[in-house]
């Protein structure tokens, strides 16, 4: 990782992660009654988010010190529901990296294996920029 972690949004929804190799990241969560939507299934923010999280975490992994990267455009389909108490797992993998430019695909599945939801993206990969005053960047 090329940044520091700020913690945030990952650990509100309590999710677990592991880095799998050089642009591939593991993500997962056991859902419950809070992750589900008015009609008692886990919500399409859920597998989104886990997916969104593996894949930006997987390009991070490849930053160079100074970059750093943030989603462009990303595409989701869900092939399957996830019922509250199923734990869900999410692989994100970079296809590709540019210099400005990286492809990444997504995958979230449940305990059984099935396909819930896939997603593809492009992200910006970026330099930070120091601040304006030579304070560090925050």
């Amino acid at each position: 990782m090329a940044t520091p972690r700020r913690p945030g949004l990952v650990e509100t929804l309590g999710f677990q992660e592991e880095a799998l190799a050089p642009g591939r990241v593991r993500c997962w969560l056991t859902t419950g009654a809070a992750h589900q939507n008015i009609q008692g299934v886990i919500h399409g923010v859920v597998p989104m988010a886990l997916m969104d999280t593996a894949m930006g975490h997987a390009l991070d992994g490849l930053l160079e010190v100074g970059e750093f990267c943030s989603t462009t455009q990303i595409s989701f389909q869900f092939l399957r529901a996830a019922r509250p108490g199923e734990p869900l797992e999410a692989i994100g993998a970079v296809t590709r990296k540019g210099r400005r430019i990286a492809y990444l695909e997504g995958s979230c599945t449940n305990a059984a294996g099935e396909v819930v939801a896939r997603a593809q993206g492009t992200w910006y990969v970026g330099q930070v920029r120091p601040a304006a005053d030579g304070a560090a960047p925050g």
